[in-house]
């Protein structure tokens, strides 16, 4: 029989606590049937005593021996554990640090198998979060490329020496030599990065954090650094170090000013303007193929303006803008609303507002002023835009596009517009991070009744 082990935390065994773990750890070894795979990347088991288990590394329809486990209030984690019964879907990972790593926790699965946990994390979060009906074909949209699609990755530098990721559950650094879903230019950039840093020890001294960056057009390369805490304030030396580094590629500083810009090329021929920082998706691939969904879903609906909350350095709305309709993009980070400036008069595109403001504080403004847009655009970071849903449904929108990160909280708010009128007519998946149990989802709803109070 194929058995395989899953360590994690050995050298710490408290690593992957949450609040209201305690220290408890069962020795005895038992055997946990693996349901799903839930939110976070862990396999879900049921157990005899009413509680729930949570697995990492593991699949659905997997039976594994669970021989160490912390405790917490009505769950227990396995911290240690062998695969008994392997799903058909189990491959061996294509990175040797796929256990340790807390980057990727699905490179265990072949991908079908990692599509196939996606849509049930999806389908489960409307249902059970958003209690709505899942659409009868709920479907992800596979990545062209499974492995080596990432155009950024952020690293660690540890003062003796180690560069690379947090290991599962912990802030103790991984030294990573290679990254299996690193796009090969990436992957060359974080060689020569390892090489830099082990050449220039003083650079560990000053910065703990390094944001790696490719792009099609010069720079190529950036390298983003963020001053280490409490390191002892020595601006000249440091600048010393950072004159150093400069001479092998592109270096910015967090909190410090600079005239650094990346731009990645849609398919329209349009370009985005990235400065350090500002956001870019990982997977740019992945990342056009959600703007030209929009965009042909606003031409769909006919809608002639909009409003894009959230909108980075104008990844959604300067396609929208190219595609003939008007709109105010909505950014509160300066530097990303002004790079999107910078390419609406570059490209010499018309009908444009760009407001360097927080989301929930525009939308409240356009309410007190009766503004009305026909299609708004939601992309909020991860926890989701649970403070504007009721502002943006006072706004009277024909459609909203939703794009969203993290299922839960996109459930969580399409509850809520659906509760003041909106109707959810489509929704899609979209692999953006293979490897991982994350991924992005376009959902559109539309204007319906508004609910008598």
């Amino acid at each position: 029989m194929t058995r395989k082990s899953y360590a994690r935390g050995k050298e710490h065994p408290r690593h992957g606590r949450r609040p209201g773990d305690d220290v408890r750890h069962s020795e005895p070894s038992e055997v946990w049937s693996i349901e799903k795979v839930v939110p976070g990347g862990e396999g879900l088991a049921r157990l005899e005593s009413g509680e729930i288990g949570f697995a990492p590394g593991t699949l659905p329809g997997e039976r594994a021996r669970v021989v160490r486990s912390s405790a917490g209030r009505g769950y227990r984690r396995a911290l240690r554990l062998e695969i008994l019964e392997p799903a058909p879907g189990r491959v061996e990972p294509p990175c040797p640090l796929a256990s340790v790593c807390g980057g990727c926790d699905l490179l265990h699965a072949d991908y079908p198998t990692q599509l196939r946990i996606k849509q049930q994390i999806l389908k489960e979060a409307l249902e059970r979060t958003g209690r709505l009906s899942a659409p009868a074909e709920l479907g992800i949209e596979p990545a062209p490329r499974p492995l080596g699609y990432r155009n950024r990755l952020r690293v660690h530098l540890g003062q003796d020496g180690s560069i690379g990721f947090h290991a599962r559950g912990s802030h103790r650094i991984i030294d990573v030599r290679h990254c299996a879903v690193a796009d090969p230019a990436l992957a060359t950039l974080l060689d020569t990065f390892r090489d830099v840093a082990r050449a220039e020890p003083e650079l560990a001294a000053w910065f703990e954090e390094a944001e790696l960056r490719i792009a099609p057009e010069p720079p190529r390369e950036l390298v983003r650094l963020a001053r280490r805490r409490g390191a002892r304030a020595d601006a000249s030396a440091s600048e010393r170090v950072l004159a150093r580094v400069r001479t092998r590629f592109a270096v910015s500083v967090v909190g410090a000013p600079d005239a650094l810009a990346q731009r990645f090329r849609h398919p329209d021929g349009g370009a985005l303007l990235v400065p350090p920082g500002a956001f870019v998706q990982v997977n740019w691939a992945v990342n056009t193929r959600i703007v030209a969904a929009l965009v042909q879903g606003a031409r769909d609906r006919a809608v002639a303006s909009f409003l894009d909350l959230y909108a980075g350095a104008g990844n959604l709305g300067l396609a929208l803008l190219r595609a003939g309709l008007s709109g105010t993009l909505v950014e509160s980070v300066a530097v990303a609303a002004d790079a999107a400036r910078q390419v609406v008069r570059e490209e010499g595109l018309t009908g444009a507002e760009i407001l360097a403001v927080d989301a929930l504080e525009a939308v409240e403004r356009f309410v007190r002023e009766a503004r009305r847009f026909e299609l708004i655009v939601l992309d909020p970071p991860r926890a989701g835009a649970a403070e504007l849903v009721g502002c943006v449904a006072e706004l009277e929108p024909r459609a909203i596009a939703y794009v969203s990160c993290d299922p839960v909280t996109l459930a969580r708010d399409l509850r809520r517009l659906v509760d003041r009128g909106f109707v959810l007519e489509g929704i899609r998946g979209y692999d953006m991070f293979p490897g991982t149990h994350h991924f992005e989802t376009l959902a559109w709803l539309r204007r319906g009744e508004v609910p008598a109070r």
